[in-house]
């Protein structure tokens, strides 16, 4: 019975990826969608089977599916017990990948290589929807776009039913209708816009932490690209100023450092192979200040080559330490000082030499900062909260497209990445 479910809705995917208005406008011929795909499954279903055999007590992918049966016997049966279950907010959120489970079990008759393949579906429309936003505004650089399929810990935390496969989904989608409404430029359409409301909230629900820095990096990508005129900079102007000196004041500051406190706690009596120094927070702002460094590198570095605990985390260090040497090469380019000489080396430009367009691209201006101040925003945030190697590479793998995207924007035009994308866009049997 299962076998013959699997084949049924792998081929209903298949066709769906053929035939898909959504799927076909992406840029990528039908095929190689399909293969990204399976290969989305194919690592789902890898991961399934590593943390059955080497993750503590199976990992908590395996603990929600065995939670789904438990909780869907409570709301059958036991309802009392089911509203025992869910009787906070905290306990409602923390349940959402139950959730998700309960509802592919009943689709799946409660196999878990389904749920997987069926989980993987919208997972994976939700990467094709942040590949074409990044092709439209890192215009000419389908090695940048690419990054959202090929980041070995991208694919590999969301792949399978987390957390951060509801949120990657939910963040292509969200960037995807912010696009569309930035660059609308008759108005507002309703539509993306409610699209892009609906999105963020589902993204505070799953992790009120990455709705929080959402808002900045989105503030910037809109201002930017949309300079206020001399009224609106002084309004936002003031507006930034009493929002300084209402955190600064104590008693609105403290409940928020509580706030953070009361996370980190969450996590600090926690138990598990992987666990690096963190210094604990006690309400204090001074206590923020002496677990900043240790924030710093735990978020952003962690784990380095050789820590962690575990043989896997050393791919995921490898990752992390080529991704460090692009953004610091991309740094270092950015900041030369550079004379623009034209390819002949006379005294005029080709038309070769001028950056290249194509129709239905943006210029790359405020979104790669909004990228980076999310990626960056983010990675902090998890340095302070999370103080395991193995937690901390899975909350990271989202924010490591926005981090190594514009790194890589940056630095398009150095001849090895250049050829790269030349050859990239000449395979029309790969890209459209």
């Amino acid at each position: 019975m299962h076998i013959l479910l699997l084949i049924v809705y792998g081929t209903l995917a298949s066709v769906a990826i053929w035939r898909m208005p959504f799927l076909r406008k992406s840029g990528i011929r039908p095929g190689w969608l399909w293969i990204l795909y399976i290969a989305h499954v194919l690592t789902g279903w890898l991961h399934n089977w590593i943390a059955y055999h080497y993750f503590p007590d199976h990992g908590d992918i395996w603990n929600y599916f065995t939670l789904s049966f438990l909780y869907r016997h409570r709301l059958l049966s036991e309802f009392n017990l089911f509203l025992s279950d869910n009787s906070t907010w905290t306990y409602i959120t923390h349940n959402g990948i139950v959730f998700i489970q309960m509802i592919l079990d009943l689709l799946s008759g409660d196999d878990m290589n389904i749920n997987t393949l069926l989980f993987a579906f919208p997972v994976f429309l939700g990467n094709v929807a942040l590949f074409r936003v990044f092709r439209r505004r890192f215009a000419e650089d389908t090695l940048a776009a690419t990054t959202v399929f090929w980041l070995p810990s991208v694919l590999f935390w969301t792949a399978c039913i987390y957390r951060e496969g509801m949120l990657f989904m939910l963040l292509g989608f969200l960037f995807y209708h912010l696009d569309r409404v930035f660059t609308n430029s008759a108005g507002r359409p309703r539509r993306p816009l409610i699209c892009c409301v609906a999105l963020f909230l589902l993204i505070a629900y799953f992790r009120m932490a990455v709705a929080i820095i959402l808002v900045p990096a989105i503030l910037v990508w809109y201002w930017i690209d949309h300079p206020l005129r001399r009224p609106g900079r002084y309004t936002l102007a003031a507006s930034l100023i009493v929002l300084l000196l209402t955190i600064s004041a104590p008693p609105l500051r403290e409940p928020l450092i509580r706030l953070v406190t009361t996370e980190q706690a969450s996590f600090l009596v926690l138990e598990g192979r992987s666990r690096l120094p963190l210094p604990a927070l006690d309400g204090t702002l001074n206590s923020i200040w002496r677990a900043f460094p240790a924030a710093i590198r735990n978020g952003y570095f962690e784990p380095i080559p050789g820590s962690g605990g575990q043989p896997i985390y050393l791919a995921f260090s490898i990752e992390l330490l080529v991704v460090w040497l692009t953004v610091l090469l991309a740094a270092v380019y950015a900041i030369r000082p550079r004379t623009p000489r034209p390819p002949d080396g006379g005294n005029s430009f080709t038309p070769e030499s001028l950056p290249a367009t194509v129709p239905g691209t943006r210029p790359a201006t405020a979104f790669p900062a909004a990228c980076l101040l999310f990626a960056l925003t983010g990675m902090l945030t998890i340095g302070f909260f999370v103080p395991f190697a193995g937690t901390i590479v899975r909350y990271r793998s989202i924010y490591l497209p926005f981090l190594l995207a514009p790194a890589l924007h940056t630095l398009r035009h150095l001849p090895g990445i250049k050829s790269l994308n030349r050859w990239l866009r000449s395979r029309k049997w790969i890209f459209r």
